[in-house]
């Protein structure tokens, strides 16, 4: 099991928040590799680990996203997903 970086975004639950936190990911060329989006009223957050936690946050920043860090462990399946039947 390695460390990693969880990156929580918070932002307006409205149509194209995660488009838009994706491209701010995108144009940075930032891998991600886990997303959680959760809803709750007017409130949202999307919950990401990404393939380099430093760049993540350079891409977040740029546009002026609002995110926390949270450390947690990142434990890969035994067989990958693809290649369950």
């Amino acid at each position: 099991m390695a460390k990693t970086k969880q990156l929580t975004v918070t932002s307006e639950n409205r149509p194209g928040t995660l488009a838009f936190v994706a491209k701010a990911l995108g144009d940075m060329k930032v891998n991600g590799v886990n997303f959680l989006t959760t809803t709750s009223g007017a409130e949202g957050s999307v919950q990401l680990l990404a393939d380099t936690a430093n760049k993540a946050k350079q891409a977040l920043e740029g546009p002026g996203l609002s995110y926390s860090e949270a450390d947690v462990l990142r434990v890969a399946p035994r067989t990958p997903l693809h290649a369950r039947s």
